[in-house]
C-alpha cells in the first residue's frame, strides 16, 4: 500500500463510523461508531443505519485520518464491496462521503489489508423479534441476521423462554411464521412459512432460555434450531432511586454509572479546583467563570476533594472551547481542553437525556475589542450592538436561551452571552 509524503501509516488496530447515517444526524468525531476487529486489519460493524452520508475515521476524534469513498456520495446497496480511499493528512484526495438511502439495520466489513482497501455492505437476510429476543414493542426491537460471504444464513446467541418469528424486512410484514400455533422451538429442522399479510401469524415457543444456532435454508424455507445450556438472563442492575448518568465502554466491555450530581467542580491536572453554581432552578445544571490556560487538562467532579469515584470525564481529550460536547462519562478517564488561555464560562448540563460541557471565553466589560476579530460588540444604554465584519451573531441570557440574532438588541438588567462567529463576550447590562 502506497502512502503519500507526510501521511500518517494507516492504523490496523482501530476504524470508527462517524457521520448523520451513523452517529444520531450528526457529525459527532468524538462519539463515533466503533467496528469491531476481527483480524489484521479486518474490521466489522452491525448496527442500524438512517439515511445520509458517512465515512470512516481512522484515529478517534481526527478528521485527518479519513477513509472515504472513491466517489461522491456513493450509495451504498446490499451485496456490494466499495473501494475505501485513505483520505487523511498529506494525501489531498475529496473528501467523498458514502451515502445509505435505505434506513434499517445493516452490516459493514471494512478490509484494510487490501490494496485497494474495501467495504462489504450487507443487509439482513431477516429480523427475529418477539419475547425470547427485545419485545413485541416494535419491528425495530429485532435482532438482525446477516448472510456470510458464501451465502450461508446462520446465528447464535441468547435467547429467551418466549414468543419468537422472523421479519422479511423493516416492518411486521411481510414475515416468516411458525407453520402451527405455538409450534415449540426444539431442536432440529422447523419449517418457515411466508406471510404477506399477517394472517395466522403463529409464532414458535422457546421453550427455555440459553445460547442457540439457528441455521436458515431460504429456498425452503425452514430453520434447523441447536440448543446449548446458557446462562441465566434473569440479572438486573439496582441502584437508589433518582437519575443517573450511564455510559458504556464498548471496547472494555464495562458499564459505569454515576448520580447526576447536585455539585460540580473543575479540577485542573496542577490541583487547582474551581466550583460550579447550579443555575435555571432545573436538577443537574451548572455554570461558571474559570480560568482556563491552553495545554492543561480538566476535570469535573461532584465532591470538592475531587476522588476519582465522583469525576465526570470523557473517554478522550475533547476541546470544551470549540462547541459543546456530549462525551460526559461517570468516569476517571481523559480529559477537558480548551483551544486557548484566558477566562471561561463553564457549562455543565445533566438535566437532559445526554449531558453536555462546553467552555465559552468570556470578555467582561461594558465595551470590548478583541485584537484579532475586527468586531466591536458594546452597551450603550440597555442596547447590545455589534459592529464590524462578521457572519453570524446570536445574544443569549445566562441560561442560554437565544434572544435574538440582530446586530442591535433592547435588553433588561442582567448578564448576557453574545457569540459572533466564533467569538464570544460576556456582557453586564446595569
Amino acid at each position: 500500500m502506497s502512502i503519500a509524503a507526510g501521511a500518517t501509516a494507516v492504523d490496523m488496530n482501530h476504524l470508527y463510523i462517524v457521520g448523520p447515517a451513523a452517529t444520531d444526524g450528526q457529525w459527532t468525531p468524538d462519539l463515533p461508531e466503533e467496528m469491531v476487529s476481527i483480524g489484521y486489519g479486518t474490521f466489522i460493524w452491525d448496527g442500524y443505519l438512517g439515511e445520509g452520508e458517512f465515512k470512516f475515521l481512522n484515529r478517534l476524534g481526527d478528521y485527518n485520518s479519513s477513509l472515504v469513498a472513491e466517489n461522491e456520495n456513493q450509495r451504498v446497496e446490499a451485496g456490494q464491496t466499495y473501494t475505501l480511499v485513505d483520505n487523511s493528512s498529506g494525501q489531498g484526495r475529496y473528501d467523498f462521503k458514502f451515502w445509505n438511502p435505505e434506513v434499517g439495520e445493516c452490516r459493514i466489513i471494512a478490509n484494510m489489508s487490501t490494496n485497494p482497501m474495501t467495504i462489504k455492505f450487507r443487509r439482513p437476510v431477516m429480523l427475529m423479534v418477539g419475547s425470547a429476543v427485545r419485545g413485541w414493542s416494535s419491528p425495530s426491537q429485532n435482532i438482525p441476521v446477516f448472510a456470510d460471504d458464501e451465502g450461508v444464513v446462520e446465528w447464535t446467541g441468547l435467547l429467551q423462554a418466549g414468543e419468537i418469528k422472523f421479519l422479511a424486512g423493516n416492518n411486521w410484514s411481510p414475515c416468516y411464521n411458525a407453520p402451527a400455533h405455538d409450534e415449540a422451538f426444539t431442536d432440529g429442522r422447523h419449517g418457515l412459512v411466508y406471510n404477506e399479510n399477517g394472517e395466522n401469524d403463529h409464532k414458535f415457543i422457546v421453550p427455555h432460555s440459553g445460547r442457540y444456532t439457528l441455521r436458515f435454508n431460504m429456498q425452503e424455507p425452514s430453520v434447523t434450531v441447536s440448543a446449548q445450556a446458557g446462562p441465566s438472563l434473569a440479572g438486573a442492575f439496582t441502584a437508589a432511586s433518582g437519575r443517573y448518568v450511564v455510559a458504556a465502554d464498548r471496547s472494555g466491555r464495562h458499564l459505569y454509572f454515576g448520580a447526576v450530581p447536585k455539585r460540580l467542580f473543575v479540577r485542573s491536572l496542577d490541583g487547582k479546583v474551581t466550583p460550579l453554581q447550579a443555575y435555571g432552578g432545573e436538577e443537574g445544571r451548572f455554570s461558571g467563570q474559570v480560568y482556563m490556560e491552553k495545554g492543561n487538562y480538566y476535570k469535573l467532579y461532584a465532591d470538592e476533594s475531587c476522588p476519582e469515584e465522583y469525576c465526570f470525564s470523557p473517554n478522550t481529550d475533547v476541546d470544551i472551547s470549540s462547541g459543546a460536547t456530549g462525551n460526559v462519562a461517570p468516569m476517571h478517564g481523559n480529559s477537558y481542553t480548551v483551544g486557548q488561555t484566558g477566562n471561561y464560562n463553564v457549562l455543565a448540563d445533566f438535566s437532559g437525556n445526554t449531558p453536555s460541557v462546553s467552555a465559552m471565553m468570556t470578555v467582561t466589560g461594558a465595551e470590548n475589542i478583541t485584537d484579532d476579530s475586527g468586531v466591536r460588540v458594546s452597551v450603550e444604554g440597555r442596547d447590545i450592538t455589534v459592529e464590524g465584519e462578521y457572519g453570524h451573531v446570536s445574544v443569549a441570557d445566562v441560561y442560554g436561551r437565544v434572544i435574538s440574532t440582530s446586530a442591535r438588541t433592547s435588553v433588561s438588567p442582567g448578564i448576557y452571552i453574545v457569540v459572533v462567529d466564533l467569538k464570544t463576550f460576556k456582557l453586564i447590562v446595569r
